[in-house]
């Protein structure tokens, strides 16, 4: 392990004078081959480099500045969570992303994102026939309980995948995923980060419609990939 650690220094020397070097773009270039080069001898990749930079220094918070205590914008939080390898919480209502500065943007940007969308095809709905019962606020809160489950559904399978195609792209390509997430409740050790509940309810036709929606929803392919690990 300290040779591997000597190894990744020396990389990370070569990396920075290829990005940073003023001097000229041939020792630019001349850098980064050496530093790609070691890499693939050693079979060393962007996450184990990065794995070994972060430290509690990296670790930020932001606020959503959404104050409704509502269970479907928290489950959203966590879709947003799962896309951008951060953590959220919440205070009397007030929601809250932690992780890396460039994570936690992109993730507030995501949630943000994630709630108008929801908010904007609930009132397009206007519920089912069957359920005519029950009143048209009742089933489009179905309706949006079906979708922020499916949305978060989705993006918990998207962040699976990224992780297993991270951990099949290097030796310890999962370090980083593992490194994040500790970082995090390291840096916040009082901080409780509880799941989303699942609810139940009578308007299992509007729920459906809910979840075939969701089904729909946009998820930016970028924040899902794995450049969304490497730190500019």
């Amino acid at each position: 392990m300290k040779d591997k650690a000597k190894l990744v220094e020396k990389i990370q020397k070569l990396l920075a004078m290829a990005k940073h070097n003023a001097s000229n773009e041939t020792e630019a270039a001349t850098a980064l081959r050496q530093a790609e080069s070691m890499m693939r001898k050693h079979e060393i990749d962007f996450a184990d480099i990065n794995a070994q930079k972060l430290s509690t220094d990296d670790m930020s918070e932001g606020k959503t500045g959404e104050s409704r205590n509502s269970s479907w914008v928290w489950t959203l939080a966590w879709a947003a969570s799962y896309l951008t390898s951060t953590l959220p919480w919440r205070r009397y209502g007030e929601i809250t992303f932690c992780g890396t500065k460039e994570d936690v943007q992109v993730a507030l940007l995501m949630h943000d994102y994630l709630v108008g969308v929801t908010e904007r095809l609930a009132t397009k709905y206007q519920g089912e026939h069957d359920e005519w019962r029950h009143s048209l606020r009742a089933q489009r809160n179905a309706f949006k309980m079906g979708l922020v489950r499916r949305v978060c559904t989705r993006c918990s399978d998207l962040k699976d995948a990224r992780e297993k195609e991270l951990t099949a792209a290097s030796v310890s390509g999962k370090d980083l995923v593992i490194v994040k997430s500790d970082l995090i409740k390291k840096s916040f050790p009082m901080i409780h980060y509880s799941s989303p509940k699942k609810q139940s309810t009578s308007c299992g036709d509007s729920y459906h419609s809910g979840v075939r929606s969701g089904n729909g929803v946009s998820l930016n392919d970028q924040v899902g990939s794995t450049k969304r690990t490497m730190i500019a």
